[in-house]
């Protein structure tokens, strides 16, 4: 389109290169802070350590300073360059180190740790921690004279709030590519001709392409339909979605409060599992299934030797959808009996990692997933729920509440308590005939719960 400069196309994301080089720069300044802390605490160490042991020492340290540091999210794109916020959280991060340290001597009972000493390797670790962040910020804003570290920006919704934040956000170092409106031509040009609108609000695709980094959502100019469609988006996009805070947000359980220049947003939260706790997850999918077709693994055997030899068919065939709407084969056992053993066979989906033992409902791809709720389809579709592990606590729109809720609040120990109520309901009835129909589909998925829940 002539109206849209081909400056502000860049789909390769260098922002974010920008922003990894200096966390990798921050990373090594604070392993210098925490070696140099403990050189300088040498003459201060505990009786009878050796200078070679403190050489082993240093080498542990250092590791754990940078632990800490980054468990308090000082290496977190969001947290950097955000005021007093960062050195605050530099402090808290020396006393939890500080703290562990103390709780590790006193649990091992060597009684090492010489107060002293702590406390020149503690203070000396964050003084100089926190006075090499300030030169690397200053270092930053030299470098945004020339382009770098200037995150681009998309507003979706335009008001007099819209501008404001465009102007605010423009002078505060970030790169304002333009808006997403619902109400304006696409081209119209917003803040006396600075700003293009760029697209619809709910077309977050355009700002992809435009290379965005940020997307900022005015709750209040956008329409319910657009927020709806942003805010239950795919977790994979490259950019991150914030919220103008706003009392209607503040009631959801998935977000967290963020300060970008200066202005409180909301951030949404992945849904989507990543690092420790996706690698828990899976684990404890292929333990749980391996456990699950040794333990029913005869009674499934029984059923199809049966089934053979009556000449009846033996499974059913399910086309479901995974997390990315792609479509994928999974086997049940035909006939009644208890629902596990009719399972038996899906779990090779699990083993595969397509479906996880717990999760929420799949949805066969017949009937599309064009009813569901987004979030629910950010984590792999479960074998059992915490709706079938309890269904008659359940009417249609908490059925939706409780998968949601399961899905904001994950954790592995939910995933143990969902199976042991689903043990138990297993115990109170071994002969759950297996209709094959009501496997993967719920009516919570329905129009009318979907409304219910919104």
């Amino acid at each position: 389109m002539r109206w849209l400069p081909e400056s502000l196309v860049r789909g390769d994301g260098s922002i974010r290169k920008d922003w990894a080089s200096y966390a990798i720069a921050l990373l090594l300044l604070d392993a210098f802070a925490a070696a140099t802390a403990l050189v300088v605490a040498f003459g201060l160490r505990p009786a009878g350590i050796s200078g070679q042991h403190y050489i082993a020492a240093v080498v542990a340290q250092v590791p754990c300073w940078l632990a800490v540091l980054a468990l308090r999210g000082l290496y977190a794109r969001s947290r950097l360059l955000s005021g007093a916020d960062e050195y605050a959280r530099v402090v808290q991060a020396a006393a939890l180190l500080a703290v562990s340290l103390v709780m590790a001597d006193l649990s091992v009972g060597t009684d090492l740790m010489a107060r002293a000493w702590l406390l020149a390797f503690i203070s000396g670790a964050t003084v100089l921690s926190g006075v090499q962040r300030v030169a690397a910020r200053r270092v930053v804003y030299a470098a945004r004279a020339r382009g770098a570290f200037r995150p681009r920006a998309v507003i979706v919704g335009v008001d007099e709030r819209s501008l404001l934040l465009a102007r605010h956000l423009s002078d505060s170092g970030f790169n304002m590519v333009g808006f997403l409106d619902d109400f304006r031509p696409i081209g119209s040009r917003i803040g006396s001709g600075v700003w293009p609108v760029l697209g619809a609000a709910y077309d977050l695709e355009r700002a992809a392409a435009l290379g965005a980094d940020e997307v900022f959502v005015n709750p209040l100019a956008t329409p319910w339909e657009s927020r709806r469609a942003i805010l239950g988006g795919h977790a994979s996009r490259r950019f991150d979605v914030r919220v103008l805070a706003g009392r209607d947000e503040s009631l959801t359980g998935n977000i967290n409060v963020v300060s970008r220049a200066g202005v409180p947003m909301y951030a949404l939260r992945e849904v989507r599992l990543t690092g420790l706790e996706a690698v828990v997850k899976r684990g404890f999918d292929v333990v749980s299934a391996t456990a699950l077709l040794v333990v029913f693994g005869p009674l499934a055997i029984a059923r199809i030797t049966s089934r053979c030899m009556s000449r009846r068919p033996v499974f059913e065939r399910h086309t479901l959808l995974d997390v990315r709407d792609r479509a994928f084969t999974v086997y049940t056992l035909a006939g009644s009996g208890p629902r596990v053993v009719s399972k038996l066979p899906a779990l090779l989906a699990v083993l595969r990692g397509q479906m996880s033992i717990v999760g929420p409902a799949p949805i066969e791809s017949k009937s599309g997933a064009s009813g569901a709720l987004p979030e629910l389809r950010m984590m792999k579709p479960g074998l059992t729920s915490a709706v079938w592990a309890n269904a008659r606590l359940f009417d249609d729109a908490s059925m939706v509440a409780a998968q949601l809720e399961y899905v904001r609040n994950y954790s592995v120990w939910r995933d143990i308590q969902i199976l042991w109520h689903r043990l138990l309901a297993f115990h109170r009835s071994r002969t759950d005939a297996a209709n094959p129909a009501a496997f993967w589909q719920f009516r919570p998925y329905t129009a009318t719960a979907v409304e219910q829940d919104s």
